[in-house]
């Protein structure tokens, strides 16, 4: 089956219709000679995590760092990567994999740079909110919601939080603008990772948009 016939997660919230990722088997790939699966080494990858659904992973052998959403769903997982391999190969990347490894029931969990066990949450448990901005950390995201989104000002918001300044929110604020820019340029940038190419018209477009690109 190929990515543009196995769609999965797709979640309306705000300006730009996002999708959360699509089926993965990662069991059929275990003990087999995929290479990806057998190029991944979590314990020696670095992963981030950044929300329930988001991390950072680097291979061992990789330079960059890589943005990977990945949740459980029912009894499969569903996810993305914005590497080259996940958007030209049917398979899930060595960033997916390596992701996996580290979160396998059964074994001694891996935990992240930061000290943090790598788990995998259920796609249920996860509001519209942190759907459309796996991105962002809660407390990023909660100030972008409130104060970007809402009619809430900073000193308002700061307040209700009870936090001590109100620049602890303004550069919340500010770094949470930064990645939502960033990340909804990708997805408009003709031929960006993000972007999807429709398998009969070859026609890009944006996640859920019906407006060529």
């Amino acid at each position: 089956m190929s990515r543009a016939e196995s769609r999965s997660g797709l979640e309306e919230f705000g300006r730009v219709d996002t999708q959360i990722g699509e089926s993965i088997n990662f069991e059929r790939l275990a003990g087999t000679d995929d290479t990806s699966w057998k190029k991944a080494v979590p314990y020696e990858s670095d992963i981030e995590t950044v929300s329930r659904l988001a991390f950072k992973v680097k291979s061992p052998d990789g330079e960059e760092w890589h943005h990977v959403v990945l949740a459980c769903e029912g009894d499969h997982h569903v996810g993305l990567c914005d590497c080259k391999g996940w958007e030209y190969n049917d398979g899930p990347c060595v960033h997916l994999c390596a992701l996996r490894k580290a979160a396998w029931k059964g074994v001694t969990p891996e935990r992240d740079i930061n000290g943090r066990v790598v788990r995998i949450c259920d796609l249920d448990a996860v509001d519209p909110a942190e759907r459309r901005y796996p991105y962002l950390t809660e407390k990023q995201r909660e100030a972008y919601l409130a104060c970007e989104l809402g009619d809430k000002g900073v000193r308002q918001f700061q307040r209700e939080k009870g936090y001590s300044s109100p620049g602890t929110v303004s550069n919340r604020l500010r770094v949470a603008r930064e990645k939502v820019h960033e990340h909804e340029q990708q997805l408009r940038a003709d031929g960006g990772t993000a972007a999807r190419r429709d398998g009969v018209t070859d026609d890009r477009r944006l996640l859920g948009e019906r407006v060529d690109r």
